[in-house]
């Protein structure tokens, strides 16, 4: 078998495909936004004073850090998880999964109002950190 000389012109050429047949892009991609509401699934921390609710939200690769959203009556604190993803051709995503805390301060401290899942209605356990 004969053995081949790389160039020093070869291997940006070699560079150039792999990065083509990947889809890496740089930062002018032709990616798109999509934002979903993912369900709180685990239980609410409650700050000393109240104000700032804490859950712990997951998300891949190609995702925003989700955000914690309120929605507040005079009775009941609703919360959702809004995660922004990013897609479309040209992005490529790292297979991985993290966890982490999500907060939202509200307009009123809690008090005695219940506090609800969103997108499931249904009633979320909470406590005091």
């Amino acid at each position: 078998m004969k053995r081949q000389k790389f160039t020093h012109r070869a291997v940006p050429l070699a560079m150039a495909t792999l990065f083509a047949l990947t889809g890496c892009s740089g930062s002018g991609g032709s990616g798109k936004t999509e934002t979903r509401t993912d369900p709180v699934t685990g239980p609410v921390t409650v700050s000393r004073d109240g104000s700032v609710l804490t859950v712990t939200a997951d998300w891949g690769g190609c995702d925003e850090a989700p955000r914690l959203r309120a929605s507040e009556t005079s009775t009941t604190v609703s919360l959702t998880v809004r995660v922004t993803t990013r897609t479309g051709r040209g992005v490529v995503c790292p297979a991985d999964a993290r966890s982490g805390p999500a907060r939202v301060t509200l307009r009123e401290a809690l008090g005695s109002r219940t506090v609800t899942d969103g997108t499931t209605g249904r009633r979320l356990p909470h406590g005091k950190a």
